[in-house]
């Protein structure tokens, strides 16, 4: 009877965890203060034209922002001030095309690809972000 009374109080522990977890409450804070997306210019995913962001991946994530009734932010500067940024959690998200094999996948995170070889950087240990994120691409990619 023990082992049981273990096993429910466990569940209920857990149950009323807040699953996946934020390090840095990346996504609360998204909701809050808006979704701040690092952009490295890489066209066609990423451009930017008389101060106006464009292409592919700016596209998606508008349309996750939309769907997550989050407002978005997006900055441009170079990949390593912006992964510098993303891992000081200054930025939510980083997009410009990058593919699974990139080099700062040692430093930051990476959505599952989402057409088979480009992903998005998130800054490493934000789970609810990213769980948010990938059920949004794997979404995208069944419509």
């Amino acid at each position: 009877m023990k082992p049981i009374l273990i096993l429910v109080f466990l569940f209920l522990i857990f149950a009323c965890n807040d699953f996946p977890r934020d390090a840095a409450d990346s996504f609360e804070k998204a909701k809050n203060s808006g979704l701040q997306v690092g952009v490295s210019i890489h066209p066609p995913f990423t451009e930017l034209e008389n101060g106006n962001f464009s292409g592919s991946e700016i596209e998606l994530i508008k349309q996750f922002a939309h769907e997550n009734n989050l407002k978005v932010n997006f900055v441009s500067a170079s990949e390593s001030q912006l992964i510098e940024k993303l891992e000081k959690h200054e930025l939510h998200l980083l997009i410009g095309g990058f593919d699974k094999k990139t080099l700062w996948s040692k430093k930051t995170g990476l959505s599952k690809p989402y057409d088979k070889k480009h992903v998005i950087l998130i800054a490493k240990g934000e789970n609810h972000l990213l769980f948010a994120l990938e059920g949004f691409l794997f979404k995208s990619k069944k419509s």
